[in-house]
């Protein structure tokens, strides 16, 4: 039997996957006799159903997949009801594959999706997930002094991601379907209704990433839901992450979950969080696969909005704040096949990279894909500059990768203004498969880099808030 770190070892980045993403892993013991509880990890492109013990040792797992849609230049859209069917069809597949049910499950959703409901809560389109970027046509209705207040008040930068930002472009380029709506919803909170008969919720993680929630009082900003154009009576009832539902009995035994306590749960990102154990400011998280992303736990409700980064409520008196960016390993997956003919895997792009003096390299800004942190701003674009005759594939590659690596350090440096300096750094994701790059970020950012050792940190989180 795989370990679950060899079931995800992919040849497709020759050294490491940048994804750690396995089509479908299914890893449990021989024999379970044991009490656990599932975390349910619902994703952009896939969802996990994983089960952990009273030690929180991972002793299942079963993930399905669905598309991630693109009907339209810059659209990244979800069919509800594909992510639904995929999510109880892992957990069913989960508890008979255990032989026994769970203690109890908790639910881990993304951050930023979007999803109108028509009167009897029936979707009305697609969700919209935080990587649609059509609605940047919004941006422009937003002062630079209405992005200040609303970032320091909510926590959440305003950014195409942003729900709120989302509705205010729905309202100009999708008018009809706006006047259709009766609710305003995400995965989770449909996810709730389907589920459920305790009504229509969101955990204050959630919440919290909207761009509409008061993060000092853990309830909708009646200046964010101006500035969206909808009022309260639309969107979900907030409540902690710990709140325990009510199982709609059809679906609880449909799934072979009666009498099994479901609940509310909390976001990826927060999870992870308390997942990895990150329960304080002295460690910071750092996570690179196709994106990246900075975090850590503090006990501040607001913050400058001028560091350029998120605070998210996790629970009361304390917020994980950091800043994600778009640009991680995809930027160099993307300059490895352009220089193909010279490197055959991102692995092979890398090693080149440090082969040769940094301080003879051009100068690369990797916004390849626009920018989160620092920069919010998804109209940012890449550069390469400095670009002399003598310069060969491997100058590029080192510019490419200092300039992720970099980028990340800046964020670094704006969160440690918050909480002060790291201990230590916990990396996670495909990039701690180059020891190269761990030790590279290490050198550029002063602090010591670990490999993290929590596997699958948000659905253990999701377990963590479901304790009866």
């Amino acid at each position: 039997m795989k370990t679950l770190a060899e079931a995800c070892y992919s040849e497709t980045w020759g050294k490491f996957d940048l994804n750690l993403q396995p089509a479908t892993c299914n890893l449990q013991l021989a024999t379970c006799t044991m009490n656990y509880t599932i975390g349910l990890d619902i994703g952009t492109t896939a969802t996990k159903a994983c089960a952990f013990n009273d030690a929180g040792e991972m002793i299942g797992i079963v993930e399905r997949g669905y598309e991630l849609l693109h009907p339209e230049p810059g659209a990244a859209e979800q069919e509800p009801e594909a992510v639904f069917s995929a999510a109880e069809a892992a957990l069913a597949e989960l508890i008979r594959s255990m032989g026994a049910k769970p203690k109890s499950v908790g639910l881990s959703c993304p951050m930023h999706s979007l999803l109108l409901l028509g009167a009897d809560y029936s979707p009305l389109g697609n969700v919209l997930t935080w990587a649609d970027a059509r609605p940047q046509d919004a941006m422009e209705g937003f002062k630079s002094e209405d992005r200040h207040n609303l970032h320091g008040l909510t926590g959440t930068p305003l950014h195409p991601m942003s729900p709120l930002v989302k509705l205010r472009w729905l309202a100009s380029a999708h008018p009809k379907r706006m006047a259709a709506t009766t609710y305003v919803s995400d995965l989770k909170s449909a996810l709730v209704l389907r589920w459920s008969e305790s009504g229509f919720l969101l955990d204050e993680q959630l919440a919290s990433a909207t761009g509409m929630m008061n993060l000092a009082t853990s309830q909708w900003a009646e200046t964010a839901l101006t500035k969206a154009g909808i009022s309260p009576n639309k969107l979900p009832t907030i409540k902690p992450a710990a709140t325990k539902l009510k199982w709609r009995p059809a679906v609880a035994k449909e799934l072979g979950l009666t009498g099994v306590p479901l609940y509310l749960g909390g976001s990826d990102g927060v999870l992870a969080n308390l997942g990895s154990g990150i329960t304080d400011s002295n460690e910071i998280a750092l996570s690179i696969g196709t994106s990246g992303a900075l975090r850590t736990t503090h006990t501040k409700a607001y913050v400058d909005p001028t560091l350029g980064l998120f605070n998210y409520k996790m629970k009361d008196g304390t917020y994980v704040i950091g800043g994600p960016t778009n640009n991680g390993g995809k930027v160099l997956a993307y300059w490895q096949n352009l220089l193909s003919a010279h490197f055959t895997d991102v692995g092979a792009f890398i090693a080149a990279a440090l082969s040769v003096d940094p301080e003879l390299c051009p100068k690369f800004g990797p916004w390849l894909y626009g920018e989160r942190a620092p920069l919010w701003d998804a109209s940012a674009t890449a550069s390469l500059s400095g670009l002399r005759g003598h310069h060969e594939p491997a100058h590029i590659a080192r510019a490419v990768l200092e300039g992720v690596t970099d980028n990340l350090v800046v964020i670094l440096r704006n969160l440690e203004e918050v909480v002060g300096p790291a201990k230590r750094i916990l990396g996670s994701g495909g990039f701690t498969k180059s020891p190269e790059w761990v030790a590279l970020i290490a050198e550029r950012s002063g602090r010591e880099v670990v490999i993290a050792d929590a596997t699958q940190a948000s659905a253990y989180g999701a377990t963590l808030v479901a304790r009866p």
